[in-house]
């Protein structure tokens, strides 16, 4: 018996350790920061061709989530998104979701019969966020990806969007900015100081000594709101901001302005150019060496506290993103490294 319990906590130990996780080990968990899953997700196998062929048959779609254990903008989505009664009734009669752990060792069988483990699909599908929401055609191929927590509003409208096929004729943002309820956020564009407010990014991207963020936003935007009267409000963001030259496009402005590959066009070409589908998107230029030019070298497009934000700011700024291409590793080590120092860690703050 005694051989048996050592065993056991032996088990559960190397479990505790080969967990990826962003939150800590919480009191009796084994698996930190798991989250239950609604009982509408559909059990899979994770052979996606025989997922999607089932979908088919029955008129719906496959979205693919990818989650991590201690993610709380996931445990948000389930608590806030997934229990909603409309969101709940248009995922279980329309879609089937399959949860794919962006850290995980489940075998997933891809479109094209290539096995792989859940986390090298992870990467094969460039998956930076999480949550991190795929909905596929009938075909397999990506129709619309949401990057991130995206409030209820915006996910129920995400979902009309991708029913209604209308990626064919608007972008998301227009749909989603014609369903809003303008009331309950600000109409104008925030500003800050620092902001550059030239219209040559080519010229500022070139010149600035520093690396260069684009900030993609819209009037009528509650994240935006946030990201400026709340996150960039908080002294230790607002130093790491100023790491940075920064400038904005309004994703719905006539305003002339030069891109940074060197085109005339409006800044609501230019969104719609790089795909803006959410707002706040934020839009890293960065030189890899002291000889090279800057170039785009990471997009952030979901939503994010502050905790996130400054571990983004620091993604960038200590060039990181050069040695570990993955930004959630990178969020884990920096948690990790600040848990040892002793610092209290918020990660929905």
């Amino acid at each position: 018996m005694k051989n048996m319990i050592v065993i056991f906590t032996l088990l559960l130990s190397s479990m505790n350790v080969f967990s990826a996780t962003e939150g800590p080990l919480n009191k009796g968990m084994i698996n930190p920061g798991f989250y239950e899953k609604p009982t509408w997700f559909k059990d899979s196998f994770l052979e996606l061709q025989a997922d999607l062929n089932d979908a088919n048959d029955q008129g719906r779609k496959i979205i693919l989530y990818f989650h991590q254990d201690g993610c709380p903008y996931c445990k948000k989505l389930l608590d806030d998104n997934f229990t909603r009664k409309d969101i709940v009734s248009k995922m279980s009669q329309k879609f089937d979701l399959l949860e794919i752990n962006m850290w995980g060792d489940k075998t997933v069988t891809s479109l094209t019969g290539e096995e792989l483990a859940e986390k090298e699909f992870a990467k094969k599908m460039k998956i930076m966020f999480t949550p991190t929401l795929i909905v596929l055609d009938d075909k397999g191929n990506e129709q619309f990806r949401m990057n991130g927590y995206y409030a209820p509003d915006k996910f129920s409208a995400a979902l009309d969007y991708v029913l209604l096929k209308s990626e064919k004729d608007i972008s998301f943002n227009d749909f989603y900015h014609q369903q809003q309820n303008k009331s309950q956020a600000e109409s104008k564009l925030h500003t800050e100081a620092i902001i550059y407010k030239g219209n040559d990014l080519r010229r500022l991207i070139k010149n600035s000594n520093k690396a260069v963020i684009i900030l993609f936003e819209q009037g009528d935007c509650l994240e935006c709101d946030e990201l400026h009267g709340d996150i960039f409000r908080r002294l230790p963001v607002y130093k790491k901001l100023q790491q940075f030259s920064v400038t904005q496009i309004n994703i719905n402005s006539d305003k002339v302005i030069i891109t940074p590959d060197g085109q005339s066009m409006t800044e609501k070409q230019l969104a719609e150019s790089v795909n803006i589908q959410y707002t706040p998107s934020i839009f890293f230029y960065d030189k890899q060496d002291k000889n090279s030019e800057k170039r785009l070298v990471f997009r952030s497009e979901g939503y994010l506290k502050g905790f996130h934000i400054q571990a983004l700011f620091d993604y960038i700024s200590s060039k990181a993103y050069l040695s570990e291409p993955e930004f959630q590793r990178f969020v884990q080590q920096r948690a990790d490294k600040m848990r040892k120092e002793g610092v209290k860690v918020e990660l929905w703050e």
